[in-house]
């Protein structure tokens, strides 16, 4: 019996994800470079000419798992999509950033190892930069409105606390409980924009 378009589009759908998600790991593992598609052909048991089907190269696929990854992070910034953020929402946002990073550590892995990159930094980093300016601006906004003297340094430093917690997270997850560390990222926000 003939496959009907909704079923098509499943299967489409989940062969796309089996590809992304193999890749995502060895991408972690053994670093972008280093990966090849063969490996993620023969780790995901599928051909080359169906990753082929979807990607037009190794490349498109780190472009697609960063753009899903990034699309993800920013559905949960203001909340109410009115382009404005108020307390509530970026306590939300970190929240939320921090639930994302757990249930994908391996993104974040390839997020860091990518950072350290030097040829990919710069196109990954284009990229991310065009996604984030939105959720930049309403934060330089958020904390300006909040009475932030500084509100660019202010961003910084609330990137540093997210990204260094992050990065502690992945590699020293005993070191420090994700939990504590979330709270106190928050609560450093929080008096941060506060003060």
């Amino acid at each position: 019996m003939p496959k009907s378009p909704e079923q098509i589009e499943q299967i489409r759908t989940e062969k796309k994800k089996l590809i992304m998600d193999t890749a995502l790991k060895l991408f972690a593992e053994k670093g972008f470079h280093a990966t090849s598609i063969s490996q993620i052909t023969q780790k995901a048991g599928i051909s080359k000419g169906l990753v082929y089907n979807y990607f037009e190269s190794k490349q498109s696929i780190l472009e697609e798992i960063t753009n899903t990854a990034l699309q993800e992070f920013t559905k949960s910034f203001d909340l109410d999509k009115n382009g404005i953020l108020d307390m509530d929402e970026f306590v939300y946002f970190i929240r939320q950033s921090f639930r994302m990073m757990k249930e994908n550590i391996e993104f974040w892995q390839l997020y860091f190892a990518l950072m350290l990159q030097p040829r990919i930094h710069e196109s990954f980093s284009e990229e991310y930069q065009k996604m984030a300016h939105p959720i930049v601006e309403q934060i330089y906004n958020f904390l300006k409105n909040n009475g932030s003297k500084d509100p660019e340094g202010d961003m910084m430093v609330i990137s540093a606390l997210m990204e260094g917690a992050f990065l502690y997270v992945i590699v020293a997850t005993d070191f420090f409980p994700v939990d504590v560390l979330e709270e106190k990222v928050v609560q450093a926000c929080i008096k941060l924009i506060s003060n």
